[in-house]
């Protein structure tokens, strides 16, 4: 069967995530330091990712929506500080403008600009990355986050939604991502094939396989070409 549509995770596998959301967290703290001291002396930056992770754990609404799991934490913190929780909005602003600050990897624009032309290609996120902001809203058809479906990859809603939207089957998507458990797993088990982005030469520790493996979206072209020639795929 003919491949129509291409899904692809963003944090990890177009970019490298993790500079610009450390720089945007230092950003608030200082933000925090200047304005409101009171915060700031009574949580460190390791503090406030402490109270996030077990404010999701005590709120399991909020493991989907990363925005307002961040927000929600601002407010108990300051509110524990004796600080106006208001100020979560105004923190928040700031965080946004440097979490999509990011760097692409070199390979990722000229790979989804040779791809859209064929697929159709949309973006699949457990995370609150601003697409205009970084700017490759113009080559997805579609973009869904976590917080939109109400459920974090890898549970299959979000597949099977863009499934929906792009009018196309799962057998007929493949998903594109670098985490084994969310986009891998999460992909499979709604019936689309996979691919392993893996930039980093980790070794694959998991039961479940991808249907490939790549290091670089340089390698697409020739990997779809090769499936939809063969019309079948092994699995890496």
């Amino acid at each position: 069967m003919f491949i129509k549509a291409i899904t692809l995770d963003l944090d990890g596998t177009l970019w490298d995530a993790e500079p610009a959301l450390a720089e945007a967290e230092r950003r608030v703290y200082a933000w925090f330091a200047s304005h409101y001291p009171p915060l700031a002396e009574m949580f460190s930056i390791e503090d406030l990712r402490t109270l996030r992770h077990e404010l999701a754990g005590r709120m399991p609404r909020l493991r989907h929506d990363v925005t307002e799991l961040r927000k929600a934490s601002v407010r108990l913190a300051a509110s524990l500080a004796g600080v106006d929780p208001a100020i979560s909005e105004e923190a928040f602003q700031i965080f946004m403008t440097h979490r999509n600050r990011i760097q692409l990897y070199e390979d990722t624009l000229p790979a989804l600009e040779g791809l859209r032309h064929r697929y159709t290609l949309c973006s699949l996120t457990n995370g609150n990355a601003d697409l205009d902001e970084i700017g490759l809203r113009h080559v997805f058809r579609h973009s869904l986050s976590a917080a939109q479906i109400g459920a974090a990859k890898p549970a299959p809603d979000m597949f099977l939604a863009v499934c929906r939207l792009a009018g196309v089957r799962p057998e007929e998507t493949v998903h594109i991502g670098d985490e084994p458990e969310t986009d891998i797993a999460g992909a499979s088990a709604a019936g689309c094939r996979t691919i392993w982005v893996n930039r980093t030469n980790a070794v694959w520790d998991y039961a479940w396989r991808a249907d490939a493996e790549i290091t670089s979206l340089n390698e697409l072209n020739s990997l779809l070409a090769s499936w939809e020639r063969d019309g079948a795929h092994t699995k890496f």
